[in-house]
């Protein structure tokens, strides 16, 4: 329990909803609990990458070649089962075996096969980086889970997140990489999902904000300073809503855009990226772009509705 934070931003805005409510002596706002929409299916997001096939007198006649070993690799029962970012080195493995082996080999017979084979190989390798960014279940974990919010602290991984989505996006050249750097940084999203969790605390303030603005124009007739006991209330109020707001929302939102807009430049070639599916950037456009629009709305409104009630009182920023 000393590892896990004691007061998340679901805490702050429940005890912020709840405050309130003891001050004015009504029913608290109804905050629901909320969740990312889900996921796209995986099976719309795989893309299709048709089999090449090699007869046996050609496989034979690349003994010389590296490639010889990676084919009959490819072919084992082991190799056919592959995860997405197994499948990923292999055929990058693939293309620099194929140019290499082209190459060395001399055979007329065989030349226009490697070369055959090569192009192939290069042009499907756009859907096998997709597949890599698109169906692996790291990454998947990382954009949709809805376990956590952010904290505002160094522990929410932000420049660890840049680095991998950074990383995972410098893939779509075919580069021979190391098996163990790719598996690292998809751990990275799996182990700290920030996107879903920057994702799901907007979608928390968007909602529960919309939610307490719309209660307080409810309950604005206990609002104000026009008598000694709506003064007194006003008082208390302004004392929850610097202690809670300003003091534990507001910093969380500060850094919650923060990260969002370190992360933006990334997300956005990503929606813009040809070859990703757009059932896959329909997902990331939603939270990056309109949700992100929807949580700015909710929170610019929270505050004009206190800034007009404080206007109104002749209440200053400094006695917030």
């Amino acid at each position: 329990m000393s590892c896990t934070p004691s007061n998340t931003i679901e805490d702050h805005l429940h005890d912020y909803s709840s405050r309130m409510a003891n001050i004015l002596e009504v029913e608290p706002a109804q905050l629901a609990q909320v969740s990312l929409p889900p996921y796209p299916k995986i099976n719309t997001l795989t893309q299709s990458i048709p089999s090449t096939t090699i007869k046996l007198t050609d496989f034979y006649g690349l003994k010389h070649c590296e490639l010889y070993s990676l084919v009959a690799e490819r072919n084992t029962v082991l190799g056919r089962i592959q995860l997405p970012s197994t499948r990923y080195i292999y055929e990058a493995k693939l293309i620099k075996a194929l140019q290499t082996c082209l190459s060395e080999t001399t055979s007329p017979q065989l030349q226009p096969k490697l070369s055959h084979w090569l192009s192939l190989k290069e042009q499907q390798f756009p859907k096998v980086w997709a597949n890599l960014v698109q169906t692996s279940t790291e990454i998947k974990h990382g954009l949709s889970t809805n376990t956590g919010f952010v904290h505002g602290t160094p522990n929410d991984g932000l420049n660890e997140t840049k680095a991998a989505l950074h990383y995972l996006m410098e893939l779509s050249a075919p580069t021979v990489n190391e098996q163990s750097q790719i598996e690292r940084h998809l751990k990275q999203l799996l182990d700290t999902p920030l996107p879903a969790r920057i994702w799901h605390t907007q979608l928390l303030l968007s909602n529960h904000l919309e939610q307490l603005t719309y209660w307080l124009t409810i309950n604005e007739s206990k609002l104000g300073c026009d008598t000694p006991p709506k003064k007194q209330k006003l008082e208390y109020l302004t004392n929850v809503f610097r202690l809670f707001f300003i003091e534990k929302i507001q910093p969380i939102a500060g850094q919650l855009n923060h990260y969002h807009y370190q992360l933006t430049p990334i997300f956005d070639k990503v929606v813009k990226h040809r070859q990703l599916s757009p059932a896959f950037k329909g997902y990331i456009r939603q939270q990056e772009q309109e949700n992100f629009e929807q949580y700015s709305k909710a929170l610019k409104e929270h505050l004009a509705f206190w800034q007009t009630l404080f206007k109104t009182c002749n209440i200053s920023a400094t006695q917030i």
